[in-house]
């Protein structure tokens, strides 16, 4: 089929455009191999559902698949009883082009289908090949709902996985080669996209619990765990002992945490009885611990070595002493 349009211009290289990747490239160049001039591309057919349908019918709901093409990489073309939008693009914005159309108000007088293949564009006026052929058969078998090539398909799922995997398997409809066919659907794609919503919603919720969940049994934890905090005022100075564990020396020791549970404390002052406490420690309680360790007695001053001591003076009386 040869139809006729506007100049379309192809991308440098005649790779397509808008996130084309390395598979779609490699495809591209052996086509030109083939056929030099070709290029593959994303065709969007339309059809009038009926006779009493307008071509401004046609026109008004091609226009709105169009609105999201490059206008530099796509033409609109006359293609027997209707339309076809061809393009250089991936088929990523084909398909989403295809959902434009059939969201407009008068779709339902019209007829979608989407392929995938080589084109020729000759003499930068016409656009030839057979997949435009292919493209309007499958308009002329498409109902409700687009219907889509394998070969199509295959491309987006390449493009955009996750848009293939909305596509269903259209068993009702066949073609003389057998080639698999699959339909668009736009409300099951919205119940698949709510449902995403909602999962990742119900998802959000769920890290959102766990983590309040979380929150909570860590808190719980320590505040079960809070050390306790011995506050010490010893006096003159002791050596701090928790069971038998030394700690330092109070003072400059004057707060020591303590692990909540039984414990035992003990203060050790030189030369002096130590005190020994037996104590059960809450979490975060705070415990007083006054202790004053009595001075030891002072010794006499020792006279200076090397000086004899003088012998006590004699009394008044002494000399009188007969025995």
């Amino acid at each position: 089929m040869t139809t006729s349009a506007a100049r379309v211009p192809l991308p440098p290289g005649r790779a397509m455009a808008g996130g084309q990747n390395g598979a779609h490239a490699g495809g591209v160049v052996e086509a030109m191999k083939q056929d030099p001039g070709s290029a593959a591309a994303c065709i969007l057919a339309l059809r009038p559902r009926g006779p009493g349908t307008g071509e401004d019918v046609l026109r008004a709901v091609a226009k709105a698949a169009a609105a999201g093409w490059d206008a530099g990489y796509r033409a609109v073309l006359q293609s027997g009883e209707g339309l076809a939008l061809v393009g250089f693009v991936a088929p990523s914005v084909a398909l989403l082009a295809a959902r434009r159309a059939a969201a407009h108000p008068k779709a339902g007088q019209v007829v979608l289908a989407l392929h995938h293949g080589p084109v020729r564009v000759l003499d930068g006026q016409r656009v030839a090949g057979e997949s435009l052929t292919r493209a309007a058969l499958l308009a002329s078998l498409a109902g409700t709902r687009t219907l889509v090539s394998e070969t199509f398909r295959q491309a987006l799922a390449a493009d955009a996985p996750r848009l293939a995997r909305e596509l269903d398997a259209a068993s009702d409809v066949s073609t003389h080669d057998g080639d698999a066919l699959y339909r668009d659907d736009m409300a099951l794609a919205r119940q698949r996209a709510q449902r995403r919503s909602l999962l990742a919603a119900g998802g959000i919720v769920a890290l959102l619990g766990a983590g309040a969940a979380g929150r909570i049994a860590r808190e719980s934890y320590e505040a079960a765990h809070r050390p306790a905090l011995v506050l010490l005022d010893i006096r003159p100075s002791g050596e701090i002992f928790v069971d038998g564990v030394p700690q330092g020396t109070s003072p400059p020791l004057t707060r020591l945490p303590v692990p909540p549970g039984a414990h035992t404390i003990e203060v050790r002052g030189a030369r002096a009885k130590p005190l020994v406490v037996q104590v059960y420690l809450q979490p975060g309680q705070e415990l007083s611990l006054q202790h004053v360790f009595p001075l030891p007695p002072r010794r006499p001053a020792a006279p200076p070595k090397g000086k004899p001591v003088p012998a006590p003076a004699p009394g008044p009386f002494e000399r009188f002493r007969f025995w």
